[in-house]
Formats: C-alpha cells, sequence, structure tokens
C-alpha cells in the first residue's frame, strides 16, 4: 500500500472512531472480544499505538484532525490500561454490564509503577523482578532489581521494590 493510501486510510480510521467514541466500549477500541486473553490486547494495543501515535504523523498535520487523532490515541491507551491489568478489567466489565462505556470519568486510572521508571531497561527489569516475585523466586526478584537499580538508582520505586524482595529471600520465601 502507498504512503499516500496508508495515510488515507488511517485519516478515515480515525474520523470514524472519533465520531463513534463516545458509543464505543474499551474492547471495541481495541478491536477485540470481551474474552480476549491478555495477549491479544497486549498485541491490539501496540499495532494500535504503531499506527496511531501523533508523534509519528509528523507536524504537517491539520490541526483539527491532529487533535482528533490525540483524542483516539489517548482512548486506545485507556482501553489498553484498563483492559490490560485484571482488576481494572473486572471492574470494568462490571461498568461495562451496568451500561457505561468508560470507567467512571471521575476515577483516575492509577498509572503502573514501571510507567514512572524512565529507562526503557529500568522498566524492563522491574517487570521481570515482579515476575519473579509473584512466583516466590526473591532470588531472581533481587538480581533482576539491582540490574533494574543499575540505571535508575535513585528510584524510590526500584529501592522499595528491591527491600521487599531482598526481605523475602531473608525470611526464607523465596527460592
Amino acid at each position: 500500500m502507498s504512503t499516500e493510501k496508508m495515510r488515507a486510510a488511517i485519516e478515515q480510521f480515525v474520523e470514524r472512531a472519533y465520531a463513534a467514541m463516545d458509543q464505543t466500549d474499551y474492547y471495541r477500541v481495541l478491536g477485540m472480544s470481551s474474552a480476549a486473553s491478555e495477549q491479544e490486547i497486549r498485541d491490539a494495543y501496540y499495532k494500535l499505538a504503531a499506527r496511531l501515535h501523533p508523534d509519528i504523523h509528523g507536524e504537517g498535520l491539520d490541526e483539527v484532525f491532529r487533535q482528533r487523532l490525540t483524542t483516539v490515541f489517548s482512548r486506545v491507551v485507556e482501553a489498553y490500561r484498563v483492559l490490560s491489568d485484571a482488576g481494572r478489567r473486572r471492574e470494568y466489565d462490571k461498568t461495562l454490564a451496568a451500561g457505561s462505556m468508560r470507567m467512571a470519568s471521575g476515577a483516575k486510572i492509577k498509572p503502573r509503577a514501571e510507567e514512572a521508571l524512565a529507562d526503557a531497561h529500568a522498566q524492563k527489569f522491574y517487570l521481570l523482578a515482579r515476575q519473579a516475585m509473584d512466583s516466590g523466586d526473591a532470588r531472581a526478584a533481587v538480581m533482576n532489581l539491582r540490574i533494574a537499580m543499575s540505571t535508575e538508582p535513585e528510584s524510590p520505586i526500584l529501592r522499595a521494590a528491591l527491600a521487599r524482595a531482598e526481605a523475602m529471600l531473608q525470611g526464607g520465601r523465596g527460592k
């Protein structure tokens, strides 16, 4: 597909999505069914993000289209943040069953701890450490957190997580 055809297709998609936004639930925003797995939700999000991120469309966009693109992209991010977290997803499913397409506007979606980390490697190793902690492997969690701290040594998030992992290891609850 040529660049012009691709841009036209994205513009049409954004215009349709923007027009239907208030009637579209998070599952439809991502093009998923409510039975979608975490991996399917993640894949759909990354596919949409790669196409819709406002920064990849350059500076020459019409201001109205840029605003609509940003609004649609923001809704995609919102949908992913809710549906990729099991607790938020359960809460959203209840909200959806009650007829609301979005989480309550007053409810803040708390950012994930890893989103506060600036370095991508720190985020990666923090997530690996969390997985290790969840599976009871305190030794791997400590190792991954120390690697994460090598890039963000002053991070209070990493320090607190390391303290929890070390306490788990000291308490003999880790492998």
